[in-house]
């Protein structure tokens, strides 16, 4: 409940931006001097819920085991979106136009991806957890499987894959992970205490 909120509210401070932008762009009611000080304190507000939002996603039980699992398709995503939106922001100040203060949302938004991608790097928020009977992968987002729900898991040439609802899975590179070996004798452990023993397939 408390992420889903934090997520509305970063909505709710990108569609100010887009107001007060438009409204100082196509009108005299916000000056210069303003549109400044409405940009540093929406930045500044949106970085702010954007750590939040990733910290309340991150959030597990105290004391379960949790493995570090931040991944080269974590990686691409976050700087591919810091490129699009840098490039965008770019583009829009070449006319120098008033349309070109469009460009600080563009920037806002890349410099904030850049800003949380190492917040979630040096606070170690993307990981995989056993959380009780749950597994919980938090990368881009959340995922969380009940043991109950597991059909199927299997290691292959490094990758776990752990199958459930009908061919639904998540996929781990564990052989990327610092910690491959303390992974697998704790995802072990986690099978037997869940009577998964007949689930786990022959690894390679």
């Amino acid at each position: 409940m408390k992420s889903l909120l934090s997520i509305l509210f970063k909505y709710t401070i990108l569609f100010t931006t887009v107001v007060v932008t438009l409204v100082f762009i196509f009108t005299n009611t916000i000056g210069y001097k303003e549109i400044k000080y409405f940009f540093g304190i929406l930045a500044a507000l949106y970085i702010i819920v954007c750590c939040v939002e990733a910290e309340l996603i991150a959030s597990v039980i105290k004391g379960t085991r949790k493995f570090i699992y931040l991944t080269d398709g974590f990686i691409s995503k976050r700087f591919l979106k810091i490129f699009f939106f840098t490039c965008a922001g770019g583009i829009l100040l070449f006319p120098h136009s008033i349309v070109r203060y469009m460009a600080f949302l563009c920037f806002m938004i890349a410099f904030t991806e850049l800003f949380v991608t190492l917040w979630r790097y040096l606070r170690k928020l993307c990981f995989i957890a056993f959380e009780g009977d749950t597994i919980v992968l938090v990368t881009n987002k959340i995922f969380s499987v009940h043991a109950s729900s597991i059909e199927k898991i299997e290691t292959r040439h490094g990758i776990t894959y752990f199958v459930y609802n009908n061919n639904e899975a998540i996929t781990l590179r564990t052989d990327m992970m610092r910690e491959k070996e303390a992974f697998k004798l704790t995802l072990a452990a986690w099978v037997t205490e869940n009577n998964l023993q007949s689930k786990v397939v022959a690894t390679t």
